[in-house]
């Protein structure tokens, strides 16, 4: 059995794609023959190439939303890297060819359904990408993580799977991760985790929400993930505040310890974090990065308001006081409890399990 990968860009396309490899590679053993294709340029080659697996690249490059001149070269390197993904598509001869969106998985995915391969995108958030909206008509199938995203593609075509985890995110546990992070067990504890490369709008928040978990809250427990650049004010920060317990962190390597140890989270609207928090039923309050493409991340955080599935601010509307509002009401053991059973019931079983059925 051969599978070809697509991927590229962001960790958003390329960690749900090693999960599906992952447990093909489980199931199957050395009858899983995998390759992924991506950028020429980009961070996947280093992550996937680490995760154990085969990669080749291509010269995708994305398409400016808007009338430049760059989008002429750009098109010229899209069709090379089309010609480019046949020539890989023929000589590895994949029984399927699987895509997880972005501008990345356009050429392999159009190549090998010219070519007559069998073909799934999947796509993860409530509003259809680019790619997938493009690739739609040709691939075979498309599986989604939403059922509220099915409706956007051709009727029949698409299947509501969930979207993919990576299974490491399950193994901690709260006593575990209390003593990695030198945290007490019992105590209320508060994950702020906007992103890979942080946000100065939840950190200003953040900062202005101090004092009064200081006098409301006290005993309060905080794991910041602040980013680099607000590292060493964040740690300044931390000093001075008594009854909080907060640790400052450039970057959290390991997300199953910092869910685990969390009663809940402050945490942005992309549909990798939701499916984190779908899969792990983790109470959180959304703050939808606004310039995501398309607003794709107010589109993923409606969905979940509209399930009861967790709470919501608009990056507009990030206050110190609004924060420590939503901490407040989402900390009560009754909210929390009916946004965890929310969740439940959006989860849709073995997400990975259900993609890998339609492409096999």
């Amino acid at each position: 059995m051969k599978v070809m990968f697509a991927c590229g860009g962001t960790g958003g396309h390329i960690y749900p794609a090693i999960a599906v490899a992952d447990a093909l590679k489980k199931k199957y053993g050395t009858r899983a023959q995998l390759l992924f294709v991506g950028s020429d340029y980009g961070m996947e080659k280093s992550i996937i190439e680490k995760a154990g697996y085969a990669f080749k690249g291509v010269p995708a490059r994305p398409l400016v939303r808007k009338w430049t001149l760059k989008n002429i070269s750009n098109l010229f390197f899209t069709i090379t890297a089309v010609i480019k993904a046949a020539e890989i598509v023929k000589k590895f001869a994949p029984d399927c060819v699987f895509g997880t969106g972005g501008f990345v998985s356009f050429p392999p995915l159009i190549a090998a359904a010219l070519m007559g391969k069998k073909t799934v995108i999947h796509e993860p958030n409530a509003v259809p990408g680019i790619a997938n909206k493009l690739l739609a008509p040709f691939v075979t199938a498309v599986t989604v993580g939403m059922k509220e995203t099915a409706a956007k593609f051709q009727k029949g075509k698409a299947v509501v799977t969930g979207n993919p985890v990576r299974a490491s995110l399950l193994g901690s546990t709260r006593k575990k991760a209390a003593a990695k992070f030198g945290l007490k067990t019992g105590a209320k504890t508060l994950l702020i985790m906007p992103g890979s490369r942080a946000a100065k709008s939840v950190n200003a928040a953040v900062e202005a929400s101090l004092p009064l978990f200081e006098k409301n809250m006290k005993g309060l427990q905080l794991i910041w993930m602040c980013g680099s650049e607000a590292f060493t004010r964040a740690k300044k920060i931390a000093t001075k505040f008594k009854t909080l317990k907060i640790k400052p962190f450039e970057f959290i390597h390991n997300a199953a310890d910092a869910y685990a140890m969390a009663d809940a989270g402050v945490l942005r609207a992309g549909a990798g974090t939701l499916a984190e928090i779908i899969e792990l039923k983790f109470a959180a309050i959304l703050v939808p990065y606004p310039y995501a493409t398309a607003k794709h991340q107010e589109a993923n955080a409606k969905v979940l308001l509209a399930h009861g599935a967790a709470k919501v601010i608009q990056d507009s509307e990030l206050t110190g006081a609004t924060l420590y509002a939503e901490v407040k009401e989402i900390m009560e053991k009754k909210n929390n409890s009916k946004i965890k059973l929310a969740l439940a019931k959006m989860k849709k079983g073995d997400s990975v399990g259900n993609i890998i059925k339609v492409m096999l």
